[in-house]
């Protein structure tokens, strides 16, 4: 079975961050890379991602998006299988 994967992006980033990755690596995993540019605030971005997540999947973050990942893991923690965070930090943004 394949894992479904969620990559948040960083700001003024899309899914072309991680073109290279999902490409190689789309035999092995289903990736989403959602657009969280339309939201102003981390907490919004989470809710967005959350509401068109699967049951369960791995998350990464990088950046902004590891922000928005943190707040994911924080809220839905039962539904994150792993988490890796790149280039971020555990600070309020």
């Amino acid at each position: 079975m394949m894992q479904d994967v969620i990559l948040a992006p960083g700001l003024l980033c899309d899914e072309r961050l991680f073109a290279v990755q999902t490409e190689a690596l789309r035999n092995q995993a289903r990736f989403c890379v959602p657009d969280i540019s339309k939201y102003d605030r981390i907490e919004d971005m989470a809710t967005a991602v959350i509401g068109a997540a699967p049951p369960r999947f791995a998350l990464g973050g990088f950046s902004m998006g590891g922000h928005v990942a943190i707040e994911i893991a924080a809220r839905v923690p039962e539904r994150v299988v792993r988490l890796a965070l790149l280039s971020t930090n555990d600070h309020a943004v």
